[in-house]
């Protein structure tokens, strides 16, 4: 068996012929996804076979492009097409896409090589000339240098302001842990004024969501201020800055999670299927700002490959009605949740904090999915025992593992 990981690695100190030489195949590949979408707006049409037909030959010949270029080229372009008509199928507003100066190199796996030299580490890329390649020097950090005999697959050459990265994917040889016992399930509520509520056999934890949530209030104001001043250069900065202090968030929060899992046996982590949750939850306009910044789905991938390489199972359940169901008696009805932090369960009386009861739910449901198959409801099924609240009464709030001040709550 076998696992996918990605790594991004930086082109270290590219000589100005190589940069010459990125620069001028990026503006060849733009053009060249430009033509695809195009041709896919003209025709009304995402069929890669189509595009293929109608655009392979003159990418070659109007781009410039060698044959596995110009397949990535149209493979590109098919990504982008049929992302917008996924959106119109959904009946939301959409632009048809343009291509921007983020969209890079795309590199087949026959038009690429990781080479190792001494102790450095090379990208042989082609350049469509016979015999004739470019060398890009490698900065590759000491705990990645092993997993580069591991490089299997597509690449992407992009930059980043004035330097350029590669993005390899990984084909990593896994042996999944042995499982002898009964499976040990953690249950995940994620939401934004607590990040995550994991309810374990010892009690719970919880990631307060509050300071993240401040900081993205501040981005927020950073964004109108440069708006009202139409500094759109700054807008982009500001992005890029709230983008990568996001991913490097999540990474934190599910590094975090996993290695919670990992001290209990057969560690099983039961997540909520939020797949289309920006579409179903509308709010206010502050609540969806922070929902369409919320990356739920970044933090969902990082756990699931972090737990796969560390012999955690990951589980997903049906969301719905899991912070309306009693965890005691099984009722369900809007009526329990008297607030976004309160649970009262009209039908027995019992009265928690939503979250910890939704996570409960949770961890019930991945426990029926591992023994019996994914069901159709996150719901406790009739009869079931679910964990009593004296499980729950070691209850912990923690901060992440960081401590930037930007992130203090007033």
């Amino acid at each position: 068996m076998h696992r996918a990981e990605t790594v991004i690695l930086k082109i270290a100190a590219p000589t100005t012929r190589k940069r010459d030489w990125l620069t001028s195949t990026a503006q060849a590949f733009r053009d060249g996804v430009g033509m695809v979408l195009r041709v896919a707006e003209s025709e009304k049409t995402s069929s890669r076979a189509r595009l293929h037909n109608a655009c392979y030959a003159a990418i070659r010949e109007k781009a410039g492009l060698p044959s596995d270029y110009a397949r990535m080229v149209v493979n590109a372009g098919v990504a982008l097409a049929r992302s917008y008509w996924g959106l119109r199928k959904g009946k939301r507003k959409a632009g048809f896409p343009k291509v921007g100066k983020s969209q890079g190199i795309g590199l087949g796996v026959n038009a690429y090589a990781v080479l190792k030299r001494g102790e450095r580490f090379f990208l042989r890329a082609s350049t469509g000339k016979r015999g004739e390649s470019m060398w890009l020097p490698l900065a590759v950090p000491v705990h990645l240098a092993s997993k580069l005999q591991f490089v299997h697959g597509d690449a992407k050459l992009f930059q980043r302001g004035q330097d350029w990265f590669v993005m390899l994917p990984l084909r990593l040889p896994h042996t999944p842990a042995v499982r002898d016992g009964e499976p040990t399930v953690l249950g995940v509520d994620l939401g934004i004024v607590r990040l995550a509520t994991v309810v374990t056999p010892d009690g719970c934890k919880i990631w307060n969501g509050l300071p993240v949530r401040h900081r993205r209030e501040h981005f927020a104001s950073l964004r109108r201020r440069y708006q009202r001043h139409r500094r759109t250069d700054r807008i982009k900065a500001q992005g890029g800055k709230e983008r990568r202090w996001m991913h490097d968030l999540n990474h934190k929060l599910s590094r975090e999670l996993v290695d919670l899992a990992r001290f209990y046996p057969n560690a099983v982590i039961a997540l909520e299927q939020l797949d289309g949750i920006r579409d179903r939850v509308r709010g206010s306009k502050r609540f969806n700002r922070m929902m369409s910044s919320w990356t739920f789905r970044d933090l969902v991938d990082k756990v699931r490959y972090k737990a796969e390489a560390a012999g955690v199972g990951v589980v997903f359940v049906d969301p719905r009605q899991t912070s309306q169901t009693c965890h005691r008696c099984g009722h369900a009805t809007r009526s329990n949740r008297t607030s976004q932090a309160e649970f009262r369960c009209v039908s027995c009386g019992f009265r928690g904090n939503a979250d910890i009861n939704a996570a409960t739910n949770i961890a019930a449901a991945g426990l029926r999915a591992v023994q019996q198959g994914p069901l159709d409801t996150a719901r406790p099924a009739e009869g079931q025992e679910l964990p009593q609240s004296e499980a729950l009464d070691g209850v912990k709030e923690c901060g992440l593992l960081h401590s930037d001040p930007n992130l203090a709550s007033p």
